[in-house]
């Protein structure tokens, strides 16, 4: 009787003599090679079953390597940005951020709006490409470090779809402590100080020529001065609280600016100040005899505190697209979810600041002219002119460059000619004069040249000095409009190794191709700004786009500059907010340079 094989049973017995009967040797080889095709039939059904997954680590990136997360913090939020590889993407429903820490409170993240992609694994989605920067808005109210964790869940375009990771990532204490600064007797007064300094900025400054009419028309004495000065600048003051809080606070807030400085707001006010600057040729006798005059209904009601508050108001108006540093980080308290009251009172005291010198000048111009009326008519003739610059220059946010400095142009000429250019001279006393017509003629014609050539820009109406080496930033700026064009030029600036500066402009905000103007004529920098990444963002259109750009990187209008590391990261030290100069932007620009050079 024949004994059963203990592995292979009724195989390699009863059915399967022939087996049986070979050769120990050649049995055992035999038994080997079934087992061979035993095996490799399993490892083959398994392939077949889950060959995605088996082929995934060869063709698949893991899955921080395909999703990189960083963070860094900033004075009122954490900045976080994933960069997705090329051949990936982000789900953003999905995301999730967390701040835990002691007195830590984040805020709701702001994310930019995805891409639509119908989806094999969740059908109709919001996804990203490439690099995605959301912002997370944090109050630290302990100064010690916290940490961030970052949810993600993210899928390959080849088919890979990778299940829902996390990232824990420490953030330093200096992060959010602006925002969690709060408010106090002394903050207010600290912002009275920073509004003082706003009087000689853009922003203030041509309103003065509009305050300085007003009494001019009227009876002149400081008394009345105050008063009026009171009536022209408490609405620019609740305005200027009340619209920027809004801004701040309210979803569609940064749709404000230029709502205010569309076409359809800027020439109605426009052309209230050219019916000013033209309506009448000199100052009325009576005025001039220290009486007061009424000079028809309209100028008469413009006398009164009422007009003077309406003009208040058409002011507003030019000072809305000037956002200053101080200005910005009241804003950016109120958006990180700092308290309201103290917010708005910070703002007051920016606001009173502001005004207080125009209050002062109001009081100091009654009481001067009031006792030198000889004085008066040239006065009153050099105010109509400001006038109409101040007019076009507000007009020049919606008007071509050449044409705008062609209008300033035209004033010029037009001042020179009232200053007697033409005329004999026939006094000693009148050469002071002629020479001021004449140089003012002179600017005037270089306007017009400048404007046949194309020329913008009004303190060099004849263009740019070749001789200082200018840079062609034709050749250099990167123009994005949107949060992923942001984010793709930083990502490929930091995959190149350079450092990055980008500029906030719009058309409706003067001042915003102050980064050109100054890399241009700089010698200091001109030599390093071949390693520099120079990105233009132009928010001129508004909209989705708009905001989320502005939200995530914590701004609320132009102009701005940013200064990026060859890692990625801000120099938030180097960040200027507002109209500056051209040091501080070449020390801005040095910071990039420097570091660079490290």
């Amino acid at each position: 009787m024949r004994k059963r094989h203990p592995r292979f049973g009724r195989l390699a017995g009863d059915n399967c003599s022939t087996i049986a009967a070979l050769p120990e040797g050649a049995a055992s080889m035999f038994r080997r090679f079934i087992s061979a095709i035993i095996g490799l039939t399993c490892l083959a059904v398994l392939v077949s079953a889950h060959g995605f997954e088996f082929t995934s680590n060869q063709e698949f990136l893991p899955v921080h390597e395909a999703f990189k997360v960083s963070a860094t913090g900033t004075p009122d939020s954490v900045q976080i940005q994933i960069m997705a590889a090329p051949g990936y993407y982000l789900y953003k429903s999905k995301l999730s951020f967390q701040a835990k820490g002691i007195g830590v409170q984040p805020g709701a993240a702001v994310l930019p709006a995805g891409e639509h992609k119908d989806d094999p694994y969740f059908g109709k989605v919001e996804v990203y490409h490439n690099t995605l920067i959301a912002r997370l808005p944090v109050q630290n109210h302990s100064a010690d470090g916290f940490d961030v964790t970052v949810g993600f869940q993210g899928c390959a375009e080849k088919g890979l779809c990778y299940p829902p990771d996390q990232q824990i990532i420490h953030i330093g204490g200096d992060a959010g402590i602006e925002a969690a600064s709060g408010w106090s007797a002394t903050s207010v007064a600290s912002a009275y100080v920073e509004g003082l300094k706003l009087f000689l900025t853009p922003g203030v400054l041509p309103v003065i020529p509009l305050l300085a009419f007003v009494l001019l028309l009227g009876e002149l004495s400081a008394r009345r001065g105050i008063t009026i000065g009171l009536a022209f600048t408490a609405p620019m003051a609740a305005g200027f609280v009340v619209l920027n809080s809004a801004i701040a606070i309210t979803e569609a807030g940064i749709e404000i600016q230029p709502i205010a400085q569309s076409v359809w707001i800027l020439v109605p006010s426009v052309l209230i100040l050219l019916g000013l600057a033209t309506r009448e040729t000199e100052i009325p006798s009576s005025q001039r005899d220290g009486h007061q005059h009424q000079a028809g209904s309209l100028f008469a009601f413009l006398t009164s505190a009422s007009g003077a508050a309406l003009l208040g108001l058409v002011a507003l108006i030019y000072t809305t697209p000037f956002t200053s540093s101080a200005q910005a980080a009241v804003m950016l308290y109120l958006k990180a979810g700092g308290e309201l009251i103290g917010g708005i009172a910070q703002l007051a005291g920016l606001a009173l600041g502001m005004i207080s010198p125009l209050v002062l000048a109001a009081m100091t111009l009654g009481g001067l002219l009031s006792s030198n009326g000889k004085w008066n008519q040239a006065i009153f003739v050099s105010v109509r002119g400001l006038l109409a610059i101040v007019g076009f220059w507000v007009l020049g946010r919606v008007l071509p460059g050449p044409v705008t400095l062609g209008l300033y142009g035209l004033v010029a000429v037009w001042s020179a000619v009232s200053l007697g250019v033409f005329g004999s001279l026939s006094a000693a006393r009148s050469l002071p004069t002629r020479a001021a017509a004449i140089v003012v003629l002179l600017y005037g014609v270089f306007a017009w040249i400048g404007m046949l050539k194309g020329e913008t820009s009004p303190s060099q109406p004849l263009g740019h000095d070749l001789s200082t080496g200018g840079v062609p930033s034709e050749q250099r700026w990167v123009v994005v409009s949107t949060p992923q064009q942001l984010a793709a030029a930083l990502a490929e600036a930091k995959t190149s190794g350079n450092p990055a500066l980008v500029e906030w402009v719009a058309d409706w905000a003067p001042g915003s191709d102050q980064v050109a103007d100054t890399a241009r004529h700089v010698r200091l920098i001109r030599g390093s700004l071949g390693a520099l990444k120079t990105i233009r963002v132009d928010i001129t259109e508004g909209g989705l786009s708009t905001r989320s750009l502005l939200e995530l990187n914590g701004l609320f209008g132009p102009a701005a500059v940013q200064v990026y590391r060859s890692d990625g990261v801000e120099v938030q030290s180097a960040r200027l907010v507002g109209v500056t100069t051209s040091k501080e932007i070449v020390e801005s620009l040095q910071a990039v340079v420097d570091n660079t050079d490290k």
